[in-house]
């Protein structure tokens, strides 16, 4: 009876043990699976990622090649292109319920923000979408955001320190005869961000629209301003060139009388 209660729990730990070989030496899989399933689930629209890689010694992930489709009704086939995501994970404080990240630095992202005819723009449709599945508290079903906790809630976020830098941003506003314009957004930098991902994601979203926007205003203003000067410039340069020739033509004219003059003059 020993023998058999002992063998069973062998077979048991060589079973555990089994699993849990499988789930660390596919956890960066497992963790790719989980971001392309949640993202494209809360944003309602494709998120790929190419690669991931969990270091738990020390604490550290990087997320490669994620990219987030835009929604239906805009032209740009992206939204988002984050070239490299690195992750530092404060595992003292991390625990069922709630993952505490150090910091989030994202590398050189490229930003796709479109404006429709109908003057619906791509981000804030993602960032709606986001709101409806954005937690408990919004009426969000539950296989909007991964859960954790044997009530099912959302597994929550605790980021010391978000930054977003170096980002190009690829801009078309349809509105506003067409225009596109390809600039470089100012580093945004958020501190103290806590909450499910869907309310962080709005939250940095929220941000990242109000900086294209901005930049947007910024670059139109500059290129309307630019277009006036050249439009003015245009106008003197015409202006001098008629008067140049103004000016050439009474030089000439007042040269043929000197000369018909000076003829007259020595005709005598």
């Amino acid at each position: 009876m020993k023998k058999t209660i002992f063998a069973v729990i062998i077979i048991l730990l060589v079973v555990i043990a089994g699993a849990v070989f499988y789930v660390f030496s596919n956890l960066d899989a497992i963790v790719k699976a989980a971001i392309e399933e949640f993202g494209s689930n809360a944003v309602k629209t494709s998120v790929q990622v190419e690669d991931v890689e969990i270091r738990l010694a020390e604490g550290a992930a990087t997320i490669s090649g994620l990219t987030v489709a835009n929604p239906d009704g805009f032209s740009l086939p992206q939204a988002f292109s984050l070239g490299e995501i690195l992750v530092d994970i404060n595992l003292e404080k991390t625990h069922k319920e709630l993952i505490a990240i150090d910091a989030v630095h994202i590398v050189a992202p490229q930003v796709f923000y479109e404006i429709n005819a109908g003057r619906n723009g791509s981000l804030n449709i993602l960032k709606d979408n986001l709101g409806m599945g954005a937690g408990a508290s919004s009426g969000a079903s539950a296989g909007s955001e991964p859960a954790a906790g044997a009530a099912g809630d959302p597994v929550r976020l605790d980021i010391a320190r978000f930054e977003f830098k170096d980002a190009t941003l690829h801009a078309r506003v349809v509105p506003l005869k067409d225009k596109t314009y390809d600039l470089k957004l100012p580093a945004l930098v958020l501190t103290d961000l806590n909450g499910t991902p869907g309310q962080i994601s709005r939250q940095v979203l929220d941000r990242l629209i109000d900086h294209a926007k901005k930049e947007i205003q910024k670059q139109g203003l500059d290129r309307e301003l630019a277009e006036i000067k050249a439009k003015a410039q245009q106008r003197i340069d015409e202006e001098k060139a008629k008067l140049e020739q103004q000016a050439d033509e009474r030089v000439e004219e007042e040269k043929q009388k000197a000369e018909d003059k000076l003829k007259n003059l020595l005709g005598r």
